[in-house]
């Protein structure tokens, strides 16, 4: 066992391990360790002692936890986009199983902090909740809105780690993020909306699918999240027959708009789903409901005589059910708009955006719209109509008609801008992408660097 006073663990998706490895080496601890989930990666992979620990639980009649509870047992699996669709005996033997392998790497490191990106699925909310449970600080690093800026986070919440930022730093993003022709730097915008192109990306989906199949054989890992969650037979994943969304589409949808007046007018887009924000932000586990609350949301805008804009997400083309458009069409005043239509331009049009935890909550704020959102990082009171309960959503036609900002638009965007970079700091979030260990650039260790002195921060204050 390693006596750790200084240790930061950190754990790392796939291929990504490379890059942490370089990270923790310039963070300024005494050691670090890179655990994964996936056999042969990083410092210490937990694959052995996962799947003899889940051989051992499948024999039993029921699952025998050592640190987790049975409530958040059926918590972890309610949440996970996998393992809500496994079988329920092989879904708890999972989680028992990753409980004990990371409770040995926790053992053993005894770290000072536990760090990793954005919490999505099982493996990585085990982890933290192990760690919350020994008093160990979780982090999640993620990019800020802000360009060339990152920020921390717990489970959807801003951990606020900067100072006030200055008068000329705040105009300066408010130029920039407050912008209408604003777009985030990881939103991914493509211009060819065609059946041909939906059609590549499932075929290369499904053969994905098998490979890793084969992969996970060869490998030795049949259990494995990375090469499961590859896989069809999962419930939220696409069908041929989604090819109809696209039939969907209302492409005379600027028609519509004639007949309602702006103020009458709501917008709403669409998220990726399952997505890690809506599963982990979300502390009301009601709300992660997402398609049934969004229906519920549209119908009480669509009854309270609003035109619902809807469009998908450009990163969800491709991968979204139809029934959900469907479901949604099916109410009176509801439009699809085509995908080639940006969330900017629909944002314009309306006075009113719904989102849960997008950026779109954001943006619509800072545009002075009437931003109904869920609790989440860049929330700040008086500036959005938040709603925390699924019995609030269909009162909020009514309190958004009412709604009034606590602030003029100016000082509104100061507020909400000051906030989120109260909780960003320097460094470029995507040097992950391509890192290659022999010529690693230098933006990694500015980066590990300033992320080092926000942890310092974190064990000393908490994220709370």
């Amino acid at each position: 066992m390693v006596n750790a006073e200084d240790t930061a663990l950190i754990y790392a998706i796939n291929r990504t391990d490379a890059w942490w490895q370089h990270v923790g080496a310039n963070l300024g601890f005494d050691r670090y360790v890179v655990v994964s989930d996936v056999r042969g990666a990083a410092d210490r992979d937990v694959v052995d002692d996962f799947n003899a620990e889940y051989a051992r639980q499948y024999k039993l009649a029921d699952v025998r936890l050592r640190t987790l509870t049975t409530a958040q047992l059926t918590d972890i699996i309610a949440r996970c986009r996998l393992l809500r669709w496994l079988p329920a005996k092989q879904a708890r033997c999972m989680v028992a199983a990753m409980e004990a392998a990371f409770n040995r790497v926790l053992d053993e490191t005894r770290p000072s902090v536990v760090l990793s990106f954005p919490i999505d699925r099982y493996v990585s909310d085990v982890l933290e909740r192990l760690a919350r449970g020994r008093g160990i600080p979780y982090v999640e690093l993620t990019a800020s809105l802000v360009s060339g800026k990152c920020m921390l986070m717990y489970r959807g919440q801003l951990i606020k780690t900067s100072p006030l930022p200055a008068d000329e730093q705040l105009d300066e993003q408010v130029r920039v993020i407050a912008n209408p022709s604003f777009t985030p730097s990881y939103v991914q915008v493509s211009k060819r909306y065609t059946r041909r192109r939906w059609l590549k990306i499932f075929c290369y989906f499904r053969l994905r699918g098998w490979g890793f199949k084969l992969i996970s054989w060869v490998k030795r890992d049949p259990r494995s999240l990375h090469y499961l969650d590859a896989q069809s037979f999962l419930g939220h994943k696409p069908r041929l027959r989604d090819l109809r969304t696209l039939d969907l589409i209302d492409w005379d949808w600027r028609d519509s708009l004639q007949r309602f007046p702006k103020a009458k007018r709501v917008f709403f887009g669409l998220q990726l789903f399952p997505e890690a924000s809506i599963d982990y932000w979300l502390a009301n586990i009601e709300l992660i409901d997402y398609e049934n609350l969004l229906v519920r949301a549209a119908t009480a805008f669509s009854e309270q005589g609003y035109l619902v804009l809807v469009k998908d997400h450009p990163s969800q083309f491709g991968f979204r059910q139809h029934e959900l458009i469907d479901r949604l069409k099916r109410l009176p005043n509801v439009v699809f708009l085509p995908y080639e239509v940006s969330g900017n331009e629909a944002v314009s049009l309306v006075d009113t955006n719904f989102t849960l935890t997008g950026t779109l909550g954001l943006q619509s704020a800072l545009l002075g719209l009437t931003s109904i959102v869920s609790p989440t990082y860049y929330v700040t009171e008086g500036d959005f109509l938040p709603f925390a309960e699924p019995s609030e959503i269909d009162s909020l036609p009514e309190r958004a008609q009412r709604w009034q900002g606590a602030l003029e638009l100016p000082q509104r965007q100061r507020h909400i801008l000051g906030s989120l970079l109260e909780g960003s700091f320097e460094g470029d979030y995507f040097s992950f992408r391509g890192f290659r260990r022999a010529t690693p650039p230098a933006s990694v260790a500015i980066l590990a660097k300033n992320l080092g002195n926000q942890l310092r921060k974190v064990i000393e204050y908490g994220v709370r």
